[in-house]
């Protein structure tokens, strides 16, 4: 499934689904006169993927308008919900670097050279004192030094500040490239971690030797239905809420992620099987056991529940087998009956 939420984006369809969605995706691409170009086409086959629920809100509601989209409209879609904005910020904040970077340089030089200029005239001083002979010569050699030693003491201060203002400037640059690491870390709609972080945090943990993990894989039963019955908005509010139990029971010792569309995974790290169990079955039975309401009504859109699929890393595993493994387990879950945990 296409992984809209990470930077740079990640596919990773299997071929049948990725025909599928080339072949609802062209007649859009027709409909709307657009090119058949990779932004445009991007921003049609994450829309009809059904995975990138903002992107498709904010389409659908230009359709509901009768409001046209056209290039110009999926340029602008495709930088704001594929890429996330992150290429624009990334050369804001790269821009500011370089710009305190050359202030700092102009600045070091500027006092340089007046540090120069003063030493030059010191020693010109000290060799005019060897050779003094009068107190009104010595008056203006000792008046020369002291303004010197002033305009010194000026371009050491200025230098100061600037330095000073820099060292702000380049902490406010920072502040604003942590934002932008986490962003390109972390799924919009629900605040976990992406499908790229995912992919790179299993590669890392595949790698390690006698570590005890678990990856569970939780699917939300019939989410096709809760859009289909009460609209995406309402859909996207179920994701955040099971999101959040996810983030919760996760708390600092795992990793919660956003695999994909109502998919999501949790990393569970130092852990038995028997405690991973625990866990993910405290999720499950706190979602099913949740009334979630319609939005400004009292009324409960019914049971909602979640299958589990889980499995416990091994010495020899790859990232791939892992996945594998924790899907066949999430696939047996929903064959026998859903609102279940299995394990393989």
């Amino acid at each position: 499934m296409p992984n809209p939420s990470s930077f740079p984006p990640v596919y990773d369809d299997e071929a049948q689904k990725a025909s599928e969605n080339l072949r609802r995706a062209l007649p859009l691409l027709n409909k709307h006169k657009t090119p058949v170009n990779p932004v445009n086409y991007a921003v049609w086959y994450e829309y009809v993927s059904g995975d990138n629920q903002e992107l498709a809100n904010v389409i659908d509601n230009r359709l509901s308008k009768n409001q046209p989209i056209t290039a110009e409209v999926t340029q602008s879609l495709y930088e704001k919900y594929v890429l996330m904005g992150m290429p624009e910020r990334l050369e804001k904040t790269n821009t500011g670097l370089k710009i305190v970077v050359d202030n700092t340089l102009v600045n070091i030089t500027k006092a340089e050279s007046t540090t120069d200029n003063m030493l030059i005239n010191l020693s010109d001083s000290q060799k005019a004192l060897e050779s003094c002979n009068s107190t009104e010569e010595l008056k203006d050699l000792i008046g020369t030094i002291i303004s010197n030693t002033q305009i010194m003491a000026e371009s050491g201060n200025e230098l100061k500040q600037e330095l000073v203002h820099s060292s702000q400037e380049i902490s406010d640059l920072k502040k604003e490239l942590e934002v932008v690491k986490k962003l390109a870390e972390t799924d919009a709609l629900t605040g976990l971690l992406n499908r790229g972080t995912f992919n790179n945090e299993l590669t890392d943990l595949c790698r390690q030797t006698a570590v005890e993990a678990a990856l569970v894989m939780f699917d939300l039963d019939h989410f096709k239905k809760i859009n289909d019955t009460f609209g995406h908005l309402l859909g996207d509010k179920v994701i955040q809420f099971f999101a959040s139990l996810l983030q919760k029971h996760a708390g600092d010792e795992h990793l919660a992620i956003r695999y994909g569309g109502e998919e999501m995974a949790m990393i569970m790290l130092d852990i038995s099987q028997r405690e991973a169990l625990k866990i993910a079955d405290a999720i499950r039975s706190s979602f099913a056991n949740s009334r979630l309401k319609k939005k400004g009504s009292e009324d409960s859109i019914g049971q909602v529940t979640v299958s589990v699929g889980l499995t416990m890393l091994r010495s020899t595993d790859t990232p791939q087998e892992l996945i594998e493994r924790a899907d066949a387990a999430l696939y047996l879950s929903k064959q026998n009956g859903r609102n279940r945990i299995s394990v393989r």
